[in-house]
């Protein structure tokens, strides 16, 4: 507890501010809405991953398939998901990963085996043979920094080396540093960015791609691939 002396000067008064910023998080507010960057990242499924410390606290559990419905919807609403969002996902046959600590969820990972639309570019990421696409990955902001993201999300590499996948794809924002990281800490490599501009007058946002053709893995939401 801060105490201030009653013969302390207007100076020693003053309340003092601790000036901490993300110059990462700075240029993402001030670019969004004109310029937006993402990393196509692909994982090799075949290769050795990292360690993972244990964490006897720490629960992880995969839901897919109808069976599984009732037990996902139960777990992932109170990590912000609604009901008709985990329903259509898993009648869809997607594979969801949900970690819980100490029996609180506290994170959970998707993975989908067919199309997924990325929607902040208005295109669709189309999976290659033996390839699934990883989404929507969230750790609650009460239980970060403390690895849980690879704890979650191990599982379902395991899964996906069991029943025959190769590869999987994952797009991240350039400028989200923390989940760019953690891409690359699990030895994933860029294999395609893309830069979506949607600048004053411009009607619709472009997209341009660097690495690799943007028709190699998307087409424009709605179209036939």
């Amino acid at each position: 507890m801060h105490t201030i002396n009653s013969v302390a000067s207007p100076l020693q008064l003053r309340p003092k501010f601790s000036l901490r910023y993300d110059p990462w998080t700075i240029l993402h507010r001030l670019t969004r809405s004109f310029v937006r960057a993402y990393c196509v990242f692909e994982a090799d499924l075949s290769r050795p991953r990292p360690a993972i410390p244990h964490n006897p606290d720490l629960v992880v559990r995969l839901f897919r398939g109808i069976d599984d419905l009732q037990a996902a919807i139960a777990a992932l609403v109170p990590a912000g998901l609604s009901p008709e969002d985990v329903s259509a996902r898993i009648r869809q046959g997607d594979l969801v990963s949900v970690g819980f600590l100490n029996g609180t969820p506290a994170g959970y990972t998707w993975t989908r085996f067919g199309d997924v639309s990325a929607k902040e570019l208005g295109l669709t990421l189309h999976p290659r043979t033996r390839e699934v696409i990883q989404y929507d990955s969230l750790v609650l902001k009460c239980f970060r920094r403390h690895g849980l993201q690879f704890a979650i999300a191990a599982p379902v590499l395991d899964y996906l080396q069991q029943n025959g996948y190769a590869t999987g794809l994952a797009w991240v924002d350039l400028l989200n540093r923390p989940s760019y990281k953690n891409q690359r800490r699990w030895g994933k490599k860029v294999i395609m960015i893309i830069l979506s501009l949607k600048l004053p007058g411009m009607e619709q946002r472009r997209n341009l791609s660097l690495g690799a053709p943007l028709h190699c893995l998307f087409t424009k939401t709605g179209a036939q691939k």
